[in-house]
C-alpha cells in the first residue's frame, strides 16, 4: 500500500514531467528517443537547438 509520502513524490514527479513537456524543456530527450528508435542519426543538443530555432524563425511572420 503506497504511503502518503510516496504518493506525493509520484504526483510531484508527474507534475514536473508535464511541466517540462509543456514548456519544451524535454523536447531533446523525446527527439533523441524517437530518432534512436527509428535508426536515424541523432543530432547533438546544440545542433538540435539550432535546428529548432531555424524551424521557428524561418516561417513567415504575419505580425505588423
Amino acid at each position: 500500500m503506497p504511503t502518503l509520502r510516496s504518493a506525493l513524490q509520484e504526483a510531484a514527479a508527474g507534475f514536473w514531467r508535464g511541466l517540462r513537456q509543456w514548456c519544451g524543456d524535454s523536447s531533446y530527450e523525446i527527439y533523441k528517443e524517437y530518432t534512436t528508435r527509428n535508426g536515424q542519426p541523432v543530432l547533438s543538443p546544440s545542433q538540435f537547438y539550432v535546428e529548432q530555432l531555424n524551424k521557428k524563425y524561418s516561417r513567415p511572420n504575419r505580425c505588423c
